[in-house]
């Protein structure tokens, strides 16, 4: 028997509650002794497997049985020297990586378009970042991969730069030239961070993407929850090579996880592993036969169309818009919502849809005749189109704004009178997490008359407050 076919955690945990005979520790509902009638029923058997640091089931902070043997076979399939099984998301892998990295003051180049919990981690490290900047396509709406010559251009003025901290693929499926990217940072010495979030089914089938470490990258977090079958909140951090200090991402990784580490998010991790070792090539060609089914079917609307850019990208995630512009996301999110079909994200613009190895073809026969539906009705409605503002300076400047207003007074302000003002908090739109603006920065009257057609239209959006008129806390 392969060693991929093993379940080390899981199993062990199976051994333990058949010969377990008292339980006189954490947590308090015994394995499903006590717990509430109707939910009972349906947390079921998932109680009995809610353990902690008992017996021979290993700590994951100092993991020297069951949990290292599973991190072992985990690093071996994805390629990596070395992973960690996380419970706090790529977020946690995300802050602990910058942490573990850099000291007050370090320069860390990210991509300005990433994910919260970076600048997050920026904010916690008090790190300098350093922005590298993308470009939105007009016709599609979605942002290019950055240029090469542009992160050469900018290692070159800031050599003192900890690290490069990019994200890839996108939420939209985005694929950056990784490979080419590391090539530069090694020409600078310098190790290459991506956040692989949505990447994690890379490593199982050579008609998608190669994978982050696959590329050569020194770390990449994956959200094994989001594209694979783990439980949401795990996730695993690999490491490759020795550019980055593998104690130091051990030792922060303790400091902002919990010391009670859940069970089942581990084991699902360690199962994740198994069965997409022993069955993920299948898995993803048949998903892939959905995928090609629905979008032949697709191009044969026509007021419903995909938008997706040229080059490398994620096949699974699938956006949508109208090819006028009649509809914003927003609307053919809630249109959808009505039919019982519940998409990824939607934006002004567009509308994205997540697919997995868990769809299958009666998923996708289901979602076309909806989308048939409303593709006919669409040609009833009225246009209201909706342009992407210029949310990003194109020329990446060093911004020394989040960590100088930390302890600056703050007031609250209608959103229509913040034009000029510096925001306290950032705005960010969830999904996909994405700062729209960071702490520092002025709000633009562009920037503001978006905001206000995204809250109109329906988008959730962090950082500003909505009990009367939608306000945001500025910088006295």
């Amino acid at each position: 028997m392969s060693k991929q076919a093993k379940a080390p955690l899981f199993e062990e945990m199976l051994r333990h509650m058949k010969e377990a005979r008292g339980n006189f520790h954490v947590p308090g509902h015994k394995q499903g002794r006590v717990f509430d009638e109707q939910a009972k029923n349906y947390f079921g058997a998932a109680l009995e497997l809610d353990l902690t640091e008992v017996g021979e089931l290993d700590d994951l902070h100092h993991p020297l049985g069951v949990i290292r043997q599973a991190e072992e076979l985990a690093a071996e399939l994805f390629g990596a020297d070395q992973t960690f099984f996380l419970v706090g998301g790529t977020t946690a892998g995300n802050i602990a990586t910058i942490l573990s990295l850099c000291q007050p003051g370090d320069q860390l180049i990210i991509q300005r378009t990433s994910h919260q919990s970076i600048f997050h981690g920026c904010l916690l490290a008090d790190v300098q970042p350093i922005y590298l900047c993308g470009e939105i396509d007009p016709k599609t709406g979605l942002e290019r991969p950055l240029k090469p010559d542009q992160l050469k251009q900018v290692l070159a003025a800031y050599p003192r730069a900890k690290g490069v901290f990019l994200t890839s693929p996108s939420y939209f499926g985005v694929v950056q030239p990784l490979s080419l990217i590391k090539e530069i940072c090694d020409s600078f010495g310098v190790p290459l961070l991506v956040d692989e979030a949505h990447g994690a089914h890379f490593t199982f089938h050579s008609r998608l993407p190669p994978s982050a470490i696959e590329c050569g990258a020194d770390v990449a977090i994956q959200s094994t929850h989001k594209m694979l079958t783990s439980l949401t909140m795990s996730s695993m951090l690999h490491l490759k090579g020795k550019r980055v200090d593998h104690r130091a991402i051990a030792r922060w990784l303790r400091v902002i996880e919990s010391s009670s580490p859940s069970y089942l998010l581990m084991a699902s991790l360690d199962l994740a592993r198994r069965d997409m070792a022993q069955n993920g090539k299948r898995y993803i060609e048949d998903t892939f036969k959905v995928l090609n089914q629905l979008r032949t079917r697709l191009k044969s609307l026509s007021n419903l169309m995909e938008v997706s850019l040229p080059g490398s990208h994620d096949p699974f995630k699938l956006t949508l818009r109208t090819r006028e512009r009649v509809m914003s996301g927003f609307e053919i999110a809630e249109w959808l919502m009505g039919q019982k079909i519940y998409p990824e994200l939607a934006d002004h613009e567009k509308v994205l849809f997540a697919f997995s190895i868990g769809n299958k073809e009666e998923d996708s026969e289901f979602l076309y005749t909806k989308l048939k539906e409303l593709d006919q009705s669409i040609q009833k409605m009225e246009r209201n189109q909706i342009k992407w503002p210029s949310v990003v300076p194109q020329i990446p400047e060093f911004q020394q704004v989040q960590f100088d207003l930390r302890h600056r007074k703050q007031k609250l302000l209608p959103l229509t009178q913040a034009i000029g003002q510096k925001a306290a908090e950032m705005i960010v739109p969830y999904p996909p997490g994405i700062p729209l603006i960071l702490p520092g920065e002025s709000f633009t009257e562009e920037m503001v008359n978006y905001l206000l057609q995204l809250h109109r239209l329906g988008g959730k959006i962090r950082g500003i407050s909505s009990s009367f008129a939608p306000s945001v806390y500025v910088v006295e």
